[in-house]
């Protein structure tokens, strides 16, 4: 028990001071931006910035929670553009909206309907994930590499590579705005950010999942359901994923097989850049949480500064292997 409490402390002071480093790097790299634009600090920038990045901040609370219990998964952004798609269908063809026109007489009870339906298809996706990592023993990065290219293949057959539009028929979730002011979707991103960190501070389920990613095998030794604990992380990041897609689609309006591909990325780095580490056992919603915030001002400081769009890969790349780099290397010395 004593040793628990030390260890429990030692990664809480780690978790700490991981996030102190990315609060400094947050401010260097905003201060370095608005000395080269002023516009950088604007309120309104602020704001358009955490509104960007809500949906990256939603995909990342799921996939930071899992990779905390120690596994991987690849698929994420396939995932949200296969749930885009069906829901943009669903919409679409329910609703009665023509394609190519502007559409007169929208059944409106189809947007509850494709709400609750793609909210059912990412817990199911996430089900098959989990259920397929635990079955099979096989490591979890290369069975949802597996099934990322599943989803992105059943996407592309959904859709028959043409996109689906909404017409503005679903705009409230990733436009709509509170007292014109504050983006409903920053409400959405904070409110995962706040239920992960319930999570994974207080609940006997964090606690669980921390467990797990430190030492799986001791873990079912002392009686914890490893397999269930696992099984139900996948099920969640499948759920936020189809909450990251409703987000999107609305706010894009309108759904490609490739929508949310490029999410995939971005979140790996978000999370890792906020220390959880890839090996399990270690991070906090906090620092994901900065992670997401620190990959969000890159890539809009890059914009800003009138850097070439292009570079932004460039650099998250290279965020990526730094990241995971330092992680090892301060691993190794513990």
């Amino acid at each position: 028990m004593i040793k628990t409490n030390l260890n429990s402390r030692k990664i809480i002071g780690r978790n700490l001071n991981q996030s102190i480093i990315l609060v400094l790097l947050i401010i260097v790299i905003s201060l370095f931006a608005t000395l080269i634009n002023p516009r950088f600090i604007r309120v309104t920038n602020l704001i358009n910035i955490f509104q960007q990045i809500s949906v990256l901040g939603i995909i990342a609370s799921g996939i930071g929670m899992l990779l905390i219990s120690g596994e991987f998964d690849i698929s994420v952004g396939s995932q949200v553009s296969l749930i885009g798609m069906i829901l943009a269908m669903i919409i679409q063809k329910v609703g009665g909206l023509p394609e190519g026109s502007n559409p007169n007489g929208f059944n409106s009870s189809s947007i509850p309907l494709a709400i609750v339906v793609s909210c059912l298809v990412g817990i199911v996706l996430g089900f098959i994930n989990g259920t397929t990592v635990i079955k099979s023993r096989a490591a979890s990065f290369i069975i949802t590499l597996g099934f990322s290219s599943i989803y992105k293949g059943l996407a592309l057959l959904l859709s028959g590579g043409a996109s689906f539009m909404l017409f503005g028929k679903f705009e409230t979730v990733g436009r709509g705005r509170i007292m014109n002011y504050i983006p409903i979707a920053i409400l959405f991103f904070i409110g995962v950010v706040v239920i992960s960190h319930i999570i994974l501070s207080y609940s006997k389920y964090g606690r669980y999942l921390y467990a797990i990613g430190g030492n799986k095998k001791a873990a079912y030794v002392s009686g914890i359901n490893t397999d269930r604990m696992t099984l139900t992380a996948y099920v969640m990041v499948g759920l936020l994923n189809a909450v990251a897609a409703l987000i999107l689609i609305s706010r894009v309006g309108s759904a490609l097989a490739t929508t949310g591909d490029a999410y995939t990325l971005d979140a790996l780095a978000a999370v890792v850049v906020g220390g959880v580490a890839i090996t399990g056992g270690e991070g906090s919603a906090l620092s994901i949480f900065l992670g997401v915030v620190l990959i969000g001002l890159i890539g809009n400081a890059l914009v800003i500064m009138n850097v070439n769009p292009y570079l932004r890969d460039v650099v998250i790349g290279l965020i990526i292997i730094t990241a995971v780099t330092i992680s090892r290397i301060t691993s190794r010395r513990r």
